[in-house]
């Protein structure tokens, strides 16, 4: 992939963006097979991984919908464009809460174990 993207660019190279996207989103998609595969009675929101891979797999859905067609909208509907940066200002805060909570839950997890 790096030897077929230009970084020397000014405008973003989609194709690094989608890369990326994929990665995340088939990371987490396998993360929630395992845990369906590999049945325990402990509660899914306990597990610090649960709220890191659901956080990164709606950033990345949402992400798809904003790196895709960002050059078109930048030059055919610029309100849609603001509309969706904002949506994904929105969309950042709440992936940075459930990272919060994935550490709550790490910290639990671990004061429990001692």
């Amino acid at each position: 992939m790096f030897f077929f993207t230009r970084f020397t660019d000014y405008d973003f190279d989609k194709k690094i963006g989608i890369t990326l996207l994929s990665f995340y989103i088939i990371h987490s998609l396998l993360w929630f097979y395992q845990k369906i595969i590999f049945f325990n009675e402990y509660r899914i929101t306990d597990d610090p991984a649960f709220w890191i891979s659901t956080a990164l797999l709606m950033w990345s859905c949402f992400f798809v919908f904003r790196v895709t067609p960002m050059f078109y909208f930048a030059k055919e509907d610029k309100e849609f464009l603001d509309f969706l940066r904002d949506g994904q200002n929105i969309i950042n805060i709440i992936m940075y809460a459930m990272f919060y909570i994935s550490l709550l839950k790490y910290e639990k997890l671990n004061n429990e174990s001692r």
